[in-house]
């Protein structure tokens, strides 16, 4: 696999190693306090500059500062953050939450143009670093390109859960004022800071530990898989325009126990289509693991976790199985498994035939060496990563 260094050096980590760290997560938890905070905190400073009697150009003020504040991220991550990573985090957002402290009880002074200005520079500038840093701390473990980009993806996915944070925001506004929401946006900052400080490092500069959690290999039917997990959505889609179609029959005289019973065994066989597809993704990255250890694999219980929680990451672990599986089948003299092209579409359109794809790679897999293979367990070092 290409990687960002070609000269001799440490270990290059992978998606797997990254996952297995708390610093990992605790970049995720902070990106995902600092984004959902700055994306509520701007849908209302209109509301709170007009409240303020504060003109348009002067709440413009703010924006421009947002706007700026890529500049000094930039300097952050590129000078500071190569050198002393945590600091290069924790101090600006402590400067931010001061700012956001200030402008809660420093009425006269927060109400004025300059201020705003420089809030929004903060904000700016704490909302801008998390990209540009995490990539600095990635690049240190000497990735491959498509490591270096799942893992990125993985935690972008902060960013598409802070459209949580004006939605909140803009209802504590409504419900309970300005203060409030200041105070909000005040916890999410110390929330960031929080979840940085245990961590005893954050770039990636040093020597991954092993893992290896082996399962028995099993081969099973790819059709049977496809059509477990797509029974859900199906008979949703079915229900719905069932509903939509007798809808005027169905509750003419309220819900009859026939619309009762099949509306409870729709939500079972759901929740038992969610409970298969965590199953498989457990028992898969075990069961490839059994048969040759790599650590590229993560742990069962770490893909469990990021499939049900982490948003993109079913379809990034599956990307890195097809990967892994390809790869094998190189180091074989074989032909490729699967094609990444169709399975990265499958993985994004309707995961649970990509889901059958894998299966169907696996099945060959141990087909050609048998399912019992003898593990071999990677030499390395281990190095402790608990906050």
């Amino acid at each position: 696999m290409e990687t960002f260094h070609n000269a001799p050096g440490p270990v290059q980590w992978t998606l797997a190693d990254f996952l297995g760290t708390y610093r990992y997560w605790a970049l995720f938890a902070a990106w995902l306090f600092v984004s959902v905070g700055a994306q509520g905190f701007g849908a209302v400073i209109p509301a709170i500059s007009s409240m303020a009697g504060l003109s348009v150009a002067s709440t413009s003020l703010y924006y421009s500062g947002t706007g700026v504040g890529w500049i000094g991220a930039a300097f952050i991550a590129f000078v500071v953050a190569g050198r002393s990573g945590r600091a290069a985090l924790i101090v600006p957002l402590a400067v931010c939450a001061i700012l956001l402290a200030a402008f809660a009880f420093l009425q006269p002074l927060s109400q004025t143009a300059p201020f705003l200005f420089l809030l929004g520079l903060s904000i700016g500038t704490v909302q801008a670093l998390f990209p540009l840093a995490t990539a600095v701390f990635l690049v240190g473990g000497r990735p491959g390109r498509i490591d270096f980009a799942c893992a990125m993806a993985l935690l972008s996915g902060a960013v598409l859960l802070s459209f949580l944070g004006p939605i909140l925001v803009s209802l504590l506004y409504d419900d309970q004022g300005v203060t409030t929401v200041v105070a909000a946006v005040f916890i999410c900052m110390v929330m960031a800071i929080l979840a940085i400080a245990p961590a005893k490092r954050l770039a990636f500069e040093d020597v991954p530990r092993p893992r290896h959690h082996p399962l028995s290999p099993r081969q099973r039917s790819p059709m049977l898989l496809a059509c477990v997990l797509l029974s859900a959505p199906v008979l949703w889609m079915v229900a719905a325009i069932g509903t939509d179609f007798f809808r005027a029959h169905i509750f003419a005289d309220g819900p009859s126990p026939v619309v009762l019973f099949l509306s409870l065994a729709l939500v079972i066989i759901t929740f038992g289509a969610l409970i298969y597809l965590l199953y498989w993704v457990y028992r898969i990255h075990g069961e490839l693991a059994g048969a040759q250890a790599s650590q590229r694999l993560v742990s069962p219980l770490a893909a469990l976790l990021v499939a049900l929680f982490v948003p993109l990451g079913l379809p990034v672990l599956l990307m890195t199985l097809g990967e892994l599986l390809n790869d094998r089948a190189r180091e074989k003299g074989r032909p490729r498994l699967l094609s990444i092209g169709w399975l990265a579409t499958w993985c994004l359109l309707l995961p649970p035939v990509a889901m059958a794809l894998i299966q169907h790679a696996v099945n060959r897999d141990y087909g050609s060496d048998g399912p019992q293979a003898e593990p071999a367990i990677p030499l390395r070092s281990t190095v402790s990563d608990t906050p």
